[in-house]
């Protein structure tokens, strides 16, 4: 293994990546930076990420770990190719990254390095829906004319995101409907909002609303069900690239379809930087503070 001068490299990413190499080196860390789309002051910045990864005894990769077949970042920086990744990491380093690609954690296990998929950790998870559900929230009252407050709002999808979202909708007095496949989700789902539907009934009841909000990582909104939706209805897709909603048949309906990802990192990225590395460090048994 190459000699490692940083207990930590941070890599790509949206502004919870900044925070983090912020927090680390105010806590005493030796932080290696890379393809940040904000460079911290207080880190060194590395000229390559083989370098970057190659100098550090566990790296921080972004959440997601990838968009558009490259590793998740903001500046424009072609040389973040997931083989550079791979080719970089060395036995014993620890690697952190969210929803990190069956074929791209294989690659790297064979090789002996820790691989946690950040995404894995329940308590982060539920933290980051909370993040989801106040950005999510804040994209419906930036793009509407019209009051969330006794508005009716579909949520389509029961997981984390969607009971989230859900829970604050019910606090701003939103007249809230969950929309699930499965019964048991439904059933929860009646006990704090106003009521349900089955996926199978969708389409004859998703006029009725002003507000909805995809949490599903699939399309679901095609052509016939967006047709029955009211002119003017918001819809704010907070789902996995490429989301719910059949955009094309969006645009040609005249429909407001807005796909809003990485929210936590856009609205609340020091809260969710410090959920983030609360993860991280309950997974490092040490930190080398001698090379």
């Amino acid at each position: 293994m190459n000699r490692q001068n940083y207990d930590f490299a941070v890599i790509g990413g949206d502004m919870r990546q900044f925070f983090i190499t912020e927090q680390l080196i105010d806590e005493g860390y030796r932080v290696c930076q890379y393809a940040l789309c904000e460079k911290s002051e207080k880190a060194f910045s590395a000229d390559c990420i083989e370098d970057a990864v190659s100098s550090a005894f566990s790296v921080i990769a972004p959440i997601p770990l990838m968009r558009n077949k490259l590793i998740n970042h903001q500046t424009g920086e072609m040389n973040l190719i997931p083989d550079k990744l791979t080719a970089s990491l060395q036995e014993g380093q620890y690697f952190f990254a969210g929803n990190i690609p069956a074929f791209f954690k294989d690659t790297l296990s064979a090789k002996g390095v820790r691989v946690f998929d950040l995404m894995n950790d329940e308590e982060l998870t539920l933290y980051n829906s909370i993040a989801t559900a106040e950005g999510a929230i804040c994209e419906a009252i930036a793009e509407s004319s019209k009051n969330l407050s006794h508005s009716p709002c579909l949520v389509l999808g029961y997981g984390k995101c969607g009971k989230s979202l859900a829970t604050y909708l019910k606090g701003l007095f939103c007249e809230v409907t969950v929309c699930a496949r499965n019964p048991r989700a439904r059933a929860e789902a009646e006990i704090v909002t106003d009521g349900t539907i089955d996926m199978k009934k969708l389409k004859d009841s998703i006029g009725h609303f002003s507000f909805i909000f995809n949490t599903i990582p699939s399309v679901l909104l095609t052509h016939e069900l967006l047709e029955k939706i009211q002119p003017d209805a918001l819809i704010i897709d907070i789902a996995s690239a490429p989301g719910g909603v059949d955009y094309d048949a969006a645009e040609k309906l005249h429909l407001a379809a807005h796909l809003v990802p990485q929210l936590p990192g856009r609205y609340s990225p020091v809260s969710s930087a410090n959920a983030i590395l609360r993860s991280v460090k309950s997974n490092l048994p040490f930190i080398r503070k001698e090379f």
